[in-house]
């Protein structure tokens, strides 16, 4: 078992989030816990609640990186997308396949239940990065005074690609042959956006 003084602060709160998001991607995050972590990286689970208030702020630490890393990768399909529409179905391509890419991960940030207390900044901010993400890809479709409901708009379409990834990672959606997730997905968001216009 390691001794404290091999690693400083810092290298020990980077040890032991990396080795919850692996136990996260082998295993699934409610496998997550401070004998799993303390195991992985040679020190003994007390040394977590020296670095940690508990198991739960590793978690969010990780859930927050899997945002960004959504939120990232969003934004550079974004980038190669100059007409709205093509926006609006590369995000939720994005969305889809980051899902299907990282399950485990992903399913991560909507399945963990923390104990208790607030949320943490940074994984609020994780979380508003992603929601303006699609906010803004959203922008050309209403006009300046509609923020509310751009927003109201962002969170239903948001809802629907999001429950296409989940039956589509958790086995259970039963695309038709020939038709992924994506495709369905995409589906969705032409439609939806068509209807608006209407």
């Amino acid at each position: 078992m390691g001794r404290r003084s091999d690693h400083s602060r810092e290298e020990l709160t980077e040890l032991a989030v990396d080795a919850a998001r692996a136990i996260m991607i082998e295993e699934g995050v409610a496998q997550v816990s401070a004998r799993a972590i303390a195991k992985r990286i040679g020190y003994s689970p007390g040394t977590l609640y020296n670095l940690f208030d508990n198991i739960d702020a590793i978690v969010y630490q990780v859930n927050a990186a899997t945002l960004r890393d959504l939120a990232m990768t969003a934004m550079t399909a974004l980038e190669r997308q100059p007409e709205p529409l093509e926006r609006a179905i590369a995000l939720g391509r994005t969305y889809v396949d980051f899902a299907e890419t990282h399950p485990q991960l992903w399913l991560a940030v909507f399945d963990f239940r923390p104990s208790g207390g607030g949320t943490p900044a940074g994984f609020e901010q994780a979380v508003a990065l992603l929601f303006a993400t699609v906010d803004d890809c959203l922008a050309p479709f209403f006009s300046a005074d509609q923020s509310d409901l751009r927003a109201a708009a962002g969170r239903v379409l948001w809802s629907g690609v999001h429950g296409i990834s989940l039956l589509n990672v958790t086995g259970r959606l039963g695309q038709p042959e020939g038709s992924s997730a994506a495709d369905m997905a995409e589906l969705l968001i032409r439609n939806f956006l068509k209807g608006l216009a209407a």
